[in-house]
């Protein structure tokens, strides 16, 4: 297994990149004219002839067949229908110096805005995705959490997991400036909930806003890695996340368009909340305390949970 370390610098620098239009054309048997860097690992690839693709560079620690089923999702989300980035050959899958690399058609489109009416449709399109029948194969497999750390990858409670590891990764390590960030950290993880035993559908595991194009034909999720059967309440949470406090109810007027939560999912919802939060903190602390070119981390408010914590149980 490789160490946090590794793999979160993999995550940032992802070596290799440079030899993806090489790549590309000797599997495809196209010509590349430009590589433009969307995210870390992301490229759009714009070809001579047809639409542009993206090319997604996996970090060397993320299992090959990992990868593989997320294309099967892609072509599960295709089969139902569902609104998503499709796989942009018959064998969208291959290997570069030992990384994974899925293509996908591009998504002409922008990020969408922040009014109460995006952020209903946006509510309305999870609400749908949760009621997604799924079927044999990689759409049942455990999913929730983020994939940016490949051996902390199935249930959203490995979210809580991965933020445990990457404080256990600086004992000993922390420098004076970042000790009271640490020990805040530190002091809240235990109100993380990972939602075990909350009712399950199919999840895209980060469905927030960056993760959202709006085409000609209305918003569209895409960044399915990881996609799978999870704690539907942990999903809705990232979406709750990007909206805030003030958009919180208009979230839920279109998720509750098709999903009713429960009166234990009302309960824990807070606890749920926590999960992204814990996680961004934990990543961003450890940034902070090796890395010379992060000067502060990212400071968790309890008082911001709460509130989103509030609305939910006010407008679901």
């Amino acid at each position: 297994m490789a160490r946090i370390g590794t793999v979160i610098r993999d995550t940032y620098r992802r070596p290799g990149a440079e030899a993806l239009p090489g790549h590309l054309e000797d599997r495809y048997g196209i010509r590349v004219t430009n590589v433009t860097r969307l995210d870390a690992g992301v490229f759009r690839v714009d070809r001579d002839e047809g639409p542009p693709w993206v090319a997604r560079l996996s970090v060397a620690a993320r299992p090959l067949a990992r990868i593989e089923e997320d294309a099967e999702v892609l072509r599960f989300l295709e089969r139902r229908g569902f609104p998503a980035e499709r796989c942009a050959h018959a064998e969208p899958v291959s290997t570069l110096d030992g990384r994974a690399v899925l293509v996908t058609e591009h998504l002409p489109g922008k990020h969408p805005s922040s009014s109460p009416g995006v952020w209903r449709k946006l509510g309305d399109l999870l609400g749908r995705l949760h009621t997604l029948p799924t079927e044999p194969g990689p759409s049942q497999r455990p999913a929730g959490s983020l994939h940016h750390l490949p051996q902390y990858e199935g249930g959203p409670a490995k979210d809580l997991a991965a933020a445990h590891a990457l404080l256990a990764d600086l004992d000993g390590r922390v420098p004076a400036e970042h000790q009271q960030l640490y020990e805040l950290v530190a002091g809240l993880l235990p109100e993380g909930d990972g939602a075990t035993g909350l009712p399950e559908a199919f999840v895209h595991p980060d469905p927030v806003r960056n993760n959202v194009v709006v085409t000609q034909g209305g918003p569209v999720f895409v960044d399915w890695a990881g996609a799978g059967t999870g704690p539907r309440l942990a999903s809705l949470a990232g979406l709750l996340h990007s909206a805030g406090p003030r958009h919180a109810p208009d979230v839920l007027a279109g998720y509750g368009g098709h999903v009713g939560l429960t009166p234990e999912e009302l309960d824990r919802a807070e606890g749920v909340l926590w999960i992204r939060i814990l996680w961004l903190s934990a990543w961003q602390c450890w940034l902070a305390c090796v890395s010379a070119k992060v000067h502060q981390g990212f400071v968790p408010r309890r008082e911001y949970v709460t509130a989103l914590a509030a609305r939910v149980r006010v407008g679901a």
